[in-house]
């Protein structure tokens, strides 16, 4: 399987990256910002370095992929102004050109401030989208825009949804719902990227939008 991962050298986006070279099979370009973000080397590894506003470059990560992996997330900026929103245009050029192409698998990440027809109207599937609204405007902005992205796409999409990716992981297990069954505020990042990959690798939970959590 070749895969590509947008935000290969972040927190999760390394953990994804990991488990996908585990297996001999796959082939891995990691698009990334800084030639030295990464220190993983693999003759199964490619990787390209540029901008998110850089469609040629974008094109290139994605001419090969089966399989599409953003964990790519907003800063969490406290101020009351707008600051654009690149993490969302960079979803939506990476969305154009996978449409271009015909590539059609997708997996991304974002919070329950992004809503599905599955949710039921609970603490996890509401609070955070007002906590969200709140205490990270720009962030909101961001999330609510890609939801619209995603959703009017013509790709076979997951969105894995997440709340606090900073708790220690412990060997914990972990646990999802699809917004109709109650979860916890908190998951590890090394949860969350053995969940994508899986999600990848077993082609799960196509136009579905999974919070996942730790047990």
């Amino acid at each position: 399987m070749h895969i590509t991962i947008f935000g290969a050298s972040g927190a999760i986006g390394k953990i994804v990256l990991e488990h996908a070279l585990r297996n001999k099979g796959n082939v891995v370009t990691a698009f990334v910002r800084r030639p030295d973000s990464l220190k993983v080397t693999s003759p199964n590894l490619n990787l390209i370095v540029g901008e998110l506003t850089d469609q040629n470059l974008i094109k290139k990560a994605i001419e090969q992929a089966d399989v599409v992996i953003s964990t790519l997330g907003p800063a969490l900026d406290t101020s009351r102004k707008l600051k654009g929103t690149p993490i969302a245009d960079g979803h939506e050029m990476i969305i154009q050109v996978m449409e271009q192409l015909n590539k059609k698998r997708f997996i991304t990440l974002a919070t329950p401030t992004v809503k599905s027809n599955e949710d039921k109207k609970q603490f996890t599937t509401i609070v955070p989208g007002i906590m969200a609204k709140l205490l990270f405007p720009n962030g909101y902005h961001e999330m609510k825009k890609v939801e619209q992205l995603i959703k009017k796409s013509s790709l076979d999409w997951t969105v894995v949804r997440i709340i606090n990716p900073n708790v220690k992981h412990k060997n914990n297990a972990y646990d999802f719902s699809f917004g109709d069954k109650p979860a916890k505020m908190a998951v590890s990042r090394e949860n969350v990227g053995a969940f994508m990959y899986r999600i990848a690798s077993e082609h799960l939970y196509r136009h579905r939008m999974p919070i996942i959590f730790n047990n």
